[in-house]
């Protein structure tokens, strides 16, 4: 028996048993994208998906579409507006959380329970609260006689984003709050402690120790975000469906619009392969980024 023969005796078996997930991962990833960028090159006639070369005209017509600078200045600003929000709130947890306060392993529960809500779930949830006649917010104002407040936050062009920002922050701020979390105690509390001897205060400590500490990590959480948003949709689509007139959509919704509102499914594949090469660029940023992490570590 020769070599090669043996090595498929070996490893045949092993190959037998991957080969459902190959063949999964090809069907629900690698042939959605190859039509993808097939369906961006090509006039799609429907019913029957007849296929004419187009070249880049799709690419062209979508991107001199009037909506088109609204959707992508909403998309940076979604992007840009839920990041913030969401670090803000989990960075303030991780560090109530490094301390050791009574009752804290039930509050990182309690935190941790808009994590696990399903988006669907959760997306109702706001809907409710923002409801304008009877949602949970404006009912609070006027209950304490604050009726100036009281709004029709999913109505109105300038606050159905923002509305919809912190019903995104309250779902995905867990996350950010375990992964600085789990930094933070990965933190040597020998450097505290020399730190302390050298006559610094908690600021200092915190400001020279705890952030330099932490920024891979911060990197590596503002990716994941990044793409995490960049990819937005149920949430927004429950909320305000990119509404009213425009003023919420992002490039997930009018991907959605043009594909399957108005049936454009070439002009629809080719704002996808633009969102497609967004996030593999930030994919490409998260893998320098980790492998540079991994690096230090195994260094250290």
């Amino acid at each position: 028996m020769n070599t090669l023969q043996k090595m498929v005796l070996k490893r045949g078996p092993v190959y037998v048993l991957i080969l459902p997930c190959v063949l999964l991962l090809i069907l629900m990833m690698i042939y959605p994208i190859y039509q993808t960028l097939r369906f961006s090159i090509f006039e799609v006639k429907l019913p029957a998906f007849d296929l004419k070369f187009a070249g880049l005209d799709n690419f062209t017509k979508v991107f001199s579409k009037e909506e088109i600078t609204t959707v992508f200045k909403n998309t940076l600003l979604w992007i840009v507006g839920a990041i913030i929000l969401k670090f803000f709130l989990g960075f303030w947890a991780a560090i109530i959380f490094n301390v050791n306060v009574k009752g804290g392993i039930f509050l990182r529960i309690l935190c941790l329970i808009p994590w696990t809500v399903p988006s669907i779930v959760s997306s109702n949830l706001w809907r409710w609260i923002f409801q304008s006649d009877t949602g949970l917010l404006n009912v609070f104002f006027r209950s304490y006689g604050m009726e100036g407040l009281s709004h029709n936050w999913l109505g109105d062009p300038n606050t159905a984003l923002y509305s919809v920002m912190f019903a995104s922050a309250w779902a995905g701020f867990p996350f950010v709050m375990l992964m600085l979390l789990a930094g933070m105690q990965g933190i040597p509390k020998e450097m505290f402690e020399a730190g302390e001897i050298d006559g610094a205060n908690k600021v200092q400590l915190f400001r020279y120790i705890t952030i330099p500490s932490l920024k891979p990590i911060i990197v590596i959480v503002l990716l994941l975000q990044i793409i995490h948003n960049l990819n937005a949709f149920d949430l927004l689509y429950v909320l305000t469906g990119g509404g009213p007139g425009g003023a919420s959509e992002i490039l997930g919704l009018f991907i959605y619009r043009i594909g399957f509102t108005n049936f454009d499914f070439g002009g629809a594949s080719a704002i996808s392969v633009t969102l497609l090469v967004l996030a593999v660029i930030f994919f490409v940023f998260y893998g320098l980024m980790n492998y540079k992490v991994n690096k230090r570590g195994d260094a250290g």
